[in-house]
């Protein structure tokens, strides 16, 4: 037996040896009667101090909500840190996850395959829009694509994305190609919708203003065989989006036979343009 054992060993016979007194009742209800006091007056301080708490807490709420509920619950991040409030979180060079301007995945990328949605499901009766491969040997892939990208560089503000979605537009096997792009406000561009096209508004132009729902779309038709045969309209809504959506009779290097002519006539192509389902929820 070691010492710690022989000390268990003493302490056991003392308390065994050692039978507590006899109660008497005086003074145990006397000892009840200072204990419930005791517990009472516990309670009411541990009352007051959540009370005195509770107050500063909304005193601090009244003066700053903000500041007090992050206290609360921890402080979170700022919006001026949240990329959704002020744009992508950005690498040395690209924003993260992208290796150029190209976002493949992301909430930037999903926009892109938003859009190619609604282009596809815009197509007119007695035309479709299939999920169409080139028959062009020297092309790969499919016809039906979409693409977002950012045209700003890092630090620059606003961030301006750029979305694009290529839709094949078949009839009888022939096959033309509807290209719809979306652009996020940017200050340079113009607010002459014929000057986004890259043409002037008057004779000779090729560009027609229509008016469509109170806003202005620009139309340009080819006026000689220099300027190609597609037509584009374009529209700048009133919070800085812009849609472009052009259509053309033939979907380059397809291998697919050119369309009889294209699908929109101008105030039918002017009317899609300024659709505000293309501002992608903005």
């Amino acid at each position: 037996m070691n010492e710690q054992d022989l000390k268990r060993a003493f302490q056991d016979v003392v308390v065994a040896s050692s039978p507590p007194p006899s109660m008497d009742p005086g003074i145990a209800l006397d000892r009840a009667h200072k204990a419930r006091s005791k517990r009472r007056a516990s309670i009411t301080g541990a009352a007051v101090a959540v009370l005195v708490v509770g107050v500063g807490l909304g005193s601090a709420f009244a003066l700053n909500p903000q500041g007090t509920k992050d206290s609360l619950i921890g402080a979170g991040q700022s919006s001026s840190s949240n990329p959704a409030a002020t744009g992508s979180q950005w690498g040395e060079q690209w924003p993260v996850g992208q290796s150029d301007r190209t976002a493949t995945s992301g909430p930037q990328a999903d926009r892109g395959t938003q859009l190619l949605n609604l282009a596809r499901a815009s197509v007119p009766a007695g035309y479709e829009a299939p999920d169409l491969k080139y028959k062009d040997p020297a092309m790969y892939g499919g016809m039906l694509r979409a693409q977002a990208q950012v045209t700003s560089n890092k630090g620059e503000s606003p961030e301006i994305w750029e979305y694009t979605a290529y839709v094949p537009v078949r009839k009888d096997d022939k096959v033309g190609r509807l290209t719809v792009t979306v652009t996020t406000p940017n200050p340079k561009n113009a607010a002459d919708p014929c000057a986004v096209n890259g043409v002037p508004d008057g004779a000779g132009s090729g560009c027609k203003i229509y008016e469509v729902a109170g806003n202005q779309v620009g139309v340009t038709s080819p006026v000689n065989p220099a300027q190609g045969n597609a037509t584009t309209a374009s529209y700048r809504a009133a919070n800085g989006w812009t849609v472009t959506i052009t259509q053309e009779e033939e979907y380059s290097y397809s291998g697919y036979p050119k369309l009889d002519r294209q699908p929109f006539f101008a105030p039918e192509l002017a009317a899609l343009t300024a659709d505000p389902k293309f501002l992608l929820g903005s």
